[in-house]
């Protein structure tokens, strides 16, 4: 057994020392003395340390043999435990101390920590980790972890009853894997304060990789927007889900003096979550494709070429947009000018009939079509035209370059051109209208039982555009 110093020279002299361990042990003259003689021992009440391990006993008498070892504090073998290794306190000190020659705390020392540390039963690792703190030690090694080993040892902490952990969810919510929100360690006022500082920074970790995980959700989320073949399917996958971690989170006390400076550094640590602009803008944009509308934003270029007499046209015309639709039609029609104006009607390949009204000023041609597209070309020498059209009832603004060459009373045109999709009156007001249903609010006639026959027409073919029809309808019925 190690020889005990009974002058306490340990590093370890602040924790209590048993009396039995320090007191001298009795002289052959008062051996015979009754023990209620000897001096009283301290009545206090101590916290239990985890420790099962007896008070170390007194050596006997006598030299200690060559091979008893350095001399330890009793503090020093009470941090410990009784534990069979007691030389684990200069061990961690050796690792975590620096000089001239090692001046930095590795990543070797890192794991050598942890491993002597889980060594310790749990009274001992508690008292070894407060005996660092003092040292300011335990500040070191925390500073040198990484978040791996950062977490390592706050588990291992948490197996040596030191920490609780406070948990979260438990996996993935969703088809598209909404994230659970993370278990974090519960940040205690009466810990170490380095150990906080690593509870607080796990936390910081966990927090940050929360919204990165929330990001990547939000990307699968608009992927699944765009793949949505019906307004039907586009509704099913729901409104996108914000994410947000409140400082509640951290479980910090109140009363907590340090509550307000960690929770300060926690905020500034994760940063902000995504917000659901972004996917929101993609549900619009579908929703108008899938209702056969141009979405808000969406760029269209176009050309154009056509033959035209002074009663007679023929065009054809390609357009494509910035995402990914495009189209190519064909028209033919009448014209009849009476000096500067002119009127024009032509008939499409889709169906479509549009009329225009002409006003030719020499240099400046004004237009007027039956759409509500207005039309102001300026001419550039005898051939070219920059033109710049407005259509307020399909909120589309766009401009472009065309060519003309005329030849025995005939004339041959080329355009080229763009246009950009604005937000219409109609759509404006639906976004602030408290009583417009979005894609993701069920028909209010289901609520109330109404069938499909019983819907105005106008209702039903309105519905229609959203894939409703008499089965679907039925199907969705309240039972």
């Amino acid at each position: 057994m190690p020889r005990i110093d009974s002058s306490g020279g340990s590093s370890l002299s602040t924790i209590d020392t048993p009396a039995e361990a320090t007191a001298a042990p009795p002289s052959p003259s008062r051996a015979a003395e009754p023990r209620a003689q000897a001096s009283p021992q301290r009545n206090e009440v101590r916290a239990f340390d985890g420790s099962t391990a007896k008070t170390p006993e007194p050596p006997a008498r006598g030299a200690p043999p060559a091979d008893a070892g350095p001399a330890r504090s009793a503090g020093e073998l009470a941090v410990l435990g009784g534990w069979s290794r007691p030389d684990v306190l200069e061990g961690l000190r050796a690792r975590l101390t620096r000089g001239l020659e090692n001046w930095t705390v590795g990543a070797d020392d890192v794991r050598a920590v942890h491993t002597a540390l889980g060594s310790l039963p749990a009274g001992a690792y508690r008292a070894a980790l407060e005996r660092l703190q003092q040292d300011g030690l335990l500040a070191a090694y925390v500073k040198a972890q990484d978040a791996g080993s950062r977490l390592a040892f706050l588990e291992q902490a948490e197996s040596k009853g030191v920490l609780q952990r406070r948990n979260g969810e438990s996996g993935p919510v969703g088809p598209l894997g909404y994230p659970a929100v993370p278990d974090v360690f519960v940040n205690e006022r009466r810990l170490p304060g380095a150990l906080r500082d690593a509870v607080n920074a796990h936390a910081t970790d966990v927090g940050a990789g929360f919204y990165r995980a929330h990001a990547d959700y939000l990307g699968r989320y608009a992927r699944a927007v765009e793949g949505a073949q019906s307004l039907q399917a586009l509704g099913a996958l729901g409104p996108p889900r914000a994410a947000h971690l409140p400082e509640s989170f951290l479980g910090l006390e109140w009363k907590d003096p340090s509550r307000r400076d960690y929770e300060a550094a926690w905020k500034a640590g994760i940063g902000q979550p995504k917000t659901l602009n972004l996917p929101l803008q993609h549900v619009s944009a579908r929703q108008r494709e899938l209702s056969g509308e141009r979405a808000a934003g969406t760029v269209r270029l176009h050309g154009k070429v056509g033959v035209s007499s002074e009663h007679a046209q023929w065009s054809a015309k390609a357009a494509l947009d910035t995402r990914g639709h495009g189209a190519l039609k064909g028209d033919v029609g009448v014209a009849a000018r009476a000096g500067p104006v002119g009127v024009e009607v032509s008939h499409d390949s889709s169906g479509e009939t549009e009329g225009k009204v002409k006003v030719n000023l020499g240099l400046v041609e004004l237009s007027l079509g039956t759409d509500g597209e207005q039309r102001v070309a300026v001419g550039v020498g005898t051939l070219l035209q920059v033109h710049a059209t407005l259509n307020s009832k399909q909120a589309e603004l766009g401009g472009g370059v065309s060519a003309k060459l005329k030849a025995d009373g005939s004339q041959a045109s080329v355009e080229a051109g763009f246009s950009m999709k604005g937000l219409t009156a109609e759509r404006a007001r639906q976004a602030v209208g408290r009583e417009h249903r979005g894609v993701f609010q069920p028909p209010a006639e289901l609520a109330s039982r109404t069938t499909w026959d019983a819907l105005p027409e106008a209702t039903r073919a309105a519905y229609a555009k959203e894939g409703w029809n008499r089965e679907a309808w039925t199907r969705a019925l309240p039972r």
